[in-house]
């Protein structure tokens, strides 16, 4: 695969907790995300053909997954738009995690799949495990949501 790199950093080798994987749209999401790691961030890619951004590759994630979702291309704001929102205490993994203000424009400009135990996969610089206990994505966090 042309995009496909080894995946480096301090997550490279995260495992999602298996007892997460039993939610089986949780578990088609994850298989279909982890395709891509290693997939540099490319503004307004949404494909393996073109790479992806943060809110290409989580559309296609939600589109290709086998859970029968079918919401097109949307943006961080536009996912957000989309899902139901959910309370950072009920939080599971397969929610959308968003954050704002991590580029200048309105409402969510970040999004990611939440694994649970603190952790997202999302396409940053490459896609890439992600913990959102950073100092980084606790000022930007928004909202989780839940695929209706």
């Amino acid at each position: 695969d042309i995009y496909a790199n080894a995946v480096t950093g301090p997550y490279a080798d995260y495992r999602v907790p298996s007892e997460a994987l039993s939610d089986v749209q949780f578990a088609n999401m994850i298989h279909e995300a982890e395709k891509y790691l290693g997939y540099p961030y490319v503004w307004g890619g949404e494909s393996p053909e073109t790479s992806f951004d943060c809110s290409g590759f989580i559309s296609w994630v939600i589109n290709h997954c086998g859970n029968g979702w079918d919401i097109g291309r949307l943006t961080a704001e536009e996912l957000r738009q989309y899902t139901i929102p959910v309370p950072p205490s009920e939080a599971r993994p397969g929610d959308l995690i968003l954050f704002q203000g991590t580029y200048d424009t309105y409402g969510a400009s970040h999004v990611g799949l939440y694994v649970g135990d603190g952790m997202m996969i999302h396409c940053g610089h490459p896609c890439q495990y992600t913990s959102i206990n950073t100092e980084y994505w606790q000022a930007h966090f928004f909202m989780y949501g839940r695929m209706p």
